[in-house]
């Protein structure tokens, strides 16, 4: 039975009806926590290990400082390694003039919010998931990372020599599948915002990428011509 964390805005005055109800009508096991959720309190919620995904209610708050928070805590909890879970935001179109909100979010919806669109959508995102990530590792498109020891392998186990760095940007196009990116955003994100190299960094890495990957990988690396690049899943 797949996992739900619900976020609600606790000066909001609690958990609307409309997100927790259909979900858990639905099969999911859900539970609800207030933004301001502390580690302890995420590892008694989910003792067997992160939630399979989060559903966030913003409300009509156009900060997005509560879904930083909400990462971070996440990461406290179960390691920088593994990738947070997919994140559905229920929010307003005030929102949509936030830069980060597409980094922060997988998929979101507007009110009036439908309930029957909301487990449809959360469906989706989880049916989406189940083919990539298992455990520890990531797997998909005839490729397998170990997230925690860096390491990748094609599915037969044949090893792939991948610096970190290369390792690192991989892993972040593989959790982020379906989603492009600027140049400046991987750097910021693989490389961290204090990194001082130019974003042709960026293209000389996946272009190592694509001569070290198996085939079948690097159909999936997206080059955005005039954008970025991403981790495409319709192939």
């Amino acid at each position: 039975m797949p996992s739900v964390l619900i976020l609600y805005r606790s000066m909001d005055g609690g958990l609307p009806a409309h997100i927790g109800v259909p979900l858990t009508a639905a099969g999911f096991a859900t539970c609800s926590l207030p933004f301001s959720v502390t580690s302890d309190e995420l590892c008694q919620a989910f003792p067997h290990g992160m939630p399979d995904l989060v559903v966030a209610d913003l409300g009509s708050s156009v900060d997005l400082f509560a879904l930083r928070h909400h990462r971070q805590v996440m990461k406290d909890t179960w390691g920088e390694t593994l990738p947070l879970p997919p994140l559905v935001a229920l929010l307003s179109r005030s929102h949509f003039y936030e830069p980060d909100l597409r980094l922060l979010i997988d998929d979101f919806l507007l009110p009036p919010y439908d309930p029957e669109e909301l487990k449809h959508r959360v469906s989706l995102l989880l049916f989406r998931r189940r083919f990539i990530e298992q455990g520890d590792t990531l797997v998909f498109a005839g490729i397998r990372l170990f997230l925690s020891l860096g390491r990748a392998t094609t599915l037969t186990g044949t090893p792939i020599d991948l610096t970190r760095r290369e390792f690192d940007l991989l892993r972040f196009l593989m959790s982020h599948r379906g989603r492009g990116f600027t140049r400046l955003q991987l750097l910021n994100h693989v490389w961290g915002m204090d990194y001082e190299g130019g974003e042709r960094t960026v293209d000389i890495h996946i272009r190592r990428l694509r001569t070290k990957l198996p085939p079948e990988t690097v159909k999936c690396l997206d080059t955005r011509r005039g954008y970025g690049y991403g981790f495409r899943v319709d192939i």
